[in-house]
């Protein structure tokens, strides 16, 4: 009751102070719509793995001691059906490309073919595809700037193109910093169309759920508001602090759907209240002290689900976890204090227009659950059959997930940066795009200017490349295959001369080769890193024990981050039960209640990825998502982890809603000395009422919350598709069949039972708070 007194007594004070709460909100809006928009220019692509892991190492040491290997390197590529890198045309028009970039700023250096004697490795086999190495200049992590650079290079391109010898010469930019802004543009926009489906089909599905059109207004404005907020607040976040571009995605889809439902939620309730004869005010207070309570309950335990995501030491992990959190707040915060407000300000004009074929059809919805809720309790085996049936069918195929690294080929072909990886493929093979980076340092004192140490060192790369699964390995010793022994001298390039010399750092003191897979698929690289870790200090040992070295790159990165999500989940998945367990104990005070929905919390999340498995690895129905090609064979590594704690806690929503309005009508019927056959029967009634009641409403807030996620299935990232899909097929099984067939049918078998508390009696006590007009 406590909480009830404390939400009813907040909004009372609210209510008196309405100009303030507007003012609150609407004075810092002009910042929240610039920070919304913008958010997406602060989001980056590719993070790092968590602080002193083998490639974040690497990726420091190359920054700190190898001034000529930059961190940033794009890649120009150039293409001619009909003319060869031979011909003079093509040479020209390369050269003049070349010119026109080396005079950007951001430029530090670019390298090609024939300046650096390596055909094979700048030109294609068949001579019409030709690529250059531009190195970026910029600070140290500084992916803002190599993003400009990369938009620069394109502009020179295209202004230089028309007054090439072959002025259809394809230029095409890409590398990593194109690749990491060309998905950070591609989710932007496939977000926006995305907020434009759903705000389009929520106002018309409002509008019908609500018999009003202004009504249908309030939950936009108030999850729009939250959902701005949290972006607004990520946009200044992530100006110190890398965040994954897949915050926006998340954030957008999590506060959009909570935010339609948590208004949808309050404003039936105040309707109801309305219609049943109270004033605004008090109307207010008792929607806030009901359904504000289910609602700041259902808000607990999405933040408990992300939550979870800080468990995991990583960036990606954190990102979400953080931004997700702040959603949640944002949306709490916006549906408990402005709601209200704007609720009292135009209490009137919420049933406008009046057109009765809308009350004749809500009528017949009302009908409808008032008797499923009756059959539920007169049959409630039926209910749980058919679930546990379709549980059954689906659940099993969990066993059978398999995750992977995304690739290159989940890039929309039609991205520039995509179009340009598959030129560079045509020079170089699949191990070219996921390379290991090893970096290896001396500890006693002798730099690699040692003959001796050189000639160790060599010799090490020699065995790696004996490795059957290694296609080339690239380091200081590039070029003296060029050179020649001439009375024991070496006459031309040397250890680290020329283009080698960005293998070893400015002392000298450390050096780096880069290690190619002969096959480039997820297990053949894992592998690889795996080999590397294992067997490198084994091979320093037995060569040069003076060395130590770390296993970086991207290959590396993902292994350490899906080895960190996956090692997380012992920990993850009991904290975050545990968690939830302990809130709905005291929300609901009852153990049975809590235990009975992390049940049927697992059952739906274990049948989603089930479903997920027929989907995107065995291909039902995945042409249907519109993405073209084979399905990829399994999920995107980060998917099912970050899906279970959104999911977690999204789909508890209607949990809490149902059973909070169950528990309400329960403390109604029944006081402290009531006898036991009236518990059973007032604990039968209240199932009716809150089945009934809220039948309708969580199927509609459902619905939308569906039609929510589903909108982001029109994004052209696979990922994005994942997580769309997966959310919206979770909260439409979750909101039919274990909501409203199985908890109901669970709780009749429960009885009274369902309510033990042993802490202060039997049960939950009290009725709705009394309060003031």
């Amino acid at each position: 009751m406590m909480l009830e007194r404390l939400l009813a007594g907040t909004t009372r004070r609210l209510l008196r102070h309405r100009g303030l709460v507007l003012a609150c909100w609407l004075a810092p809006l002009p910042l929240l719509l610039h920070g919304a928009y913008h958010v997406g220019t602060r989001l980056k692509s590719i993070l790092p793995s968590r602080p002193g892991a083998d490639s974040s190492v690497v990726a420091e040491r190359l920054a700190r001691e190898f001034p000529r290997q930059a961190q940033f390197v794009a890649e120009l590529t150039f293409h001619h059906p009909r003319s060869t890198a031979d011909d003079g045309p093509f040479r020209e028009s390369v050269a003049a490309a070349h010119a026109a970039a080396r005079g950007l700023p951001c430029v530090q250096r670019l390298t090609s073919w024939p300046e650096l004697p390596l055909r094979s490795s700048f030109v294609s086999p068949d001579g019409h595809t030709q690529i250059s190495l531009v190195e970026i200049a910029a600070a140290a992590d500084d992916y803002a700037a190599a993003e400009r650079c990369v938009i620069e290079l394109r502009r020179v391109a295209a202004r230089v193109r028309p007054a090439l010898p072959l002025a259809d010469l394809e230029v095409l930019v890409t590398g990593a910093p194109a690749v990491d802004h060309d998905i950070g543009l591609r989710v932007r926009r496939d977000a926006l169309r995305a907020e434009l489906v759903v705000l389009g089909v929520s106002l018309v599905l409002l509008v019908w759920m609500f018999r009003s059109v202004a009504a249908a207004f309030l939950p936009l404005v108030t999850a729009g508001l939250a959902v701005a907020a949290c972006m607004t607040v990520v946009w200044v976040v992530a100006a110190h602090v890398r965040l994954s571009v897949y915050v926006s995605t998340v954030s957008t889809m999590t506060g959009l759907a909570l935010g339609l439902d948590y208004a949808l939620l309050y404003v039936n309730r105040f309707r109801e209240e309305v219609a049943g004869g109270r004033g605004v005010g008090e109307a207010l207070e008792v929607a806030s002290a009901t359904a504000g309570r289910a609602i700041l309950g259902s808000g607990g335990l999405v933040l408990v689900g992300f939550a979870g995501l800080l468990i995991p030491d990583l960036g990606l992990a954190r990102s979400i976890g953080l931004a997700g959190a702040l959603t949640v707040a944002g949306t709490l915060c916006s549906t408990l204090t402005l709601l209200p407000v704007l609720l009292s300000l135009f209490p009137r004009r919420l049933d406008w227009p009046r057109w009765n074929w809308f009350r004749a059809s809500h009528a017949a919805v009302d009908r409808f659950w008032e008797r499923w809720s009756r059959w539920v309790l007169r049959r409630p085996a039926w209910p749980v059959l058919a679930g546990v049936l379709v549980v059954a069918v689906c659940a099993p195929r969990l066993g059978e997930l398999r995750v992977h690294n995304p690739r290159h080929e989940v890039i929309p072909p039609e991205v520039e940066a995509r179009r340009g990886l598959a030129r560079v493929l045509e020079v170089a093979g699949e191990g070219d795009l996921y390379p290991i980076v090893v970096v290896l340092r001396a500890e006693d004192g002798v730099t690699f200017r040692d003959a001796e140490r050189q000639r160790r060192f060599l010799g090490l790369l020699e065995r790696i490349r004996g490795w059957p699964e290694v296609g080339k390995v690239l380091s200081a010793d590039l070029l003296m295959h060029l050179s020649v022994e001439l009375f024991g001298r070496r006459v031309g390039y040397g250890f680290g001369d020329g283009f080698a010399g960005r293998f070893v750092s400015r002392r000298a003191d450390h050096v780096s080769f880069v290690v190619q897979a002969r096959a480039s698929d997820d297990a053949t690289l894992s592998a690889l890193v795996v080999r590397l870790r294992r067997e490198l200090p084994g091979l320093l040992a037995e060569s040069d024990p003076g060395l130590r070295g770390w296993v970086g790159g991207a290959p590396a990165r993902d292994w350490e981050t899906r080895t960190e999500l996956t090692g997380s989940l012992p920990v993850m998945i009991p904290a975050v039960a545990l968690a939830a367990f302990v809130w709905m104990a005291f929300l609901f005070r009852s153990l049975l209640v809590p235990v009975k929905a992390l049940l049927l919390n697992a059952a739906s999340l274990a049948t989603t990825y089930g479903i997920l498995v027929l989907v995107f690895q065995q291909g039902w129905g995945f042409g249907l998502l519109g993405t073209g090609g084979p399905p990829p064979g399994g999920l995107s590594f980060v998917t099912p982890v970050i899906l279970f704690c959104i999911l977690f806690g999204v789909s508890m929503d209607y949990e809490v809603f149902l059973v909070s309005r169950i528990q309400e009508a329960y403390r109604r019927r029944v006081g402290s000395g009531s006898p036991a056959a009236e518990r059973e029967g007032a604990h039968r009634e209240a199932i009716h009422e809150g089945l009934s009641r809220t039948g309708g409403i969580i199927t509609n807030a459902a619905l939308v919350a569906t039609l929510t996620f589903a909108a982001f299935l029109s994004g052209s990232l696979l990922p994005m598709k994942e997580m769309g899909f997966a959310l919206a097929l979770a909260v439409a099984f979750d909101a039919t069949v274990v909501r409203m067939m199985l908890v109901p049918a669970l709780l009749r078998f429960l009885g009274r039972r369902a309510w033990w508390w042993p802490f202060s009696g039997s049960g939950p006590r009290g009725g709705v708070p009394r309060t003031s007009g």
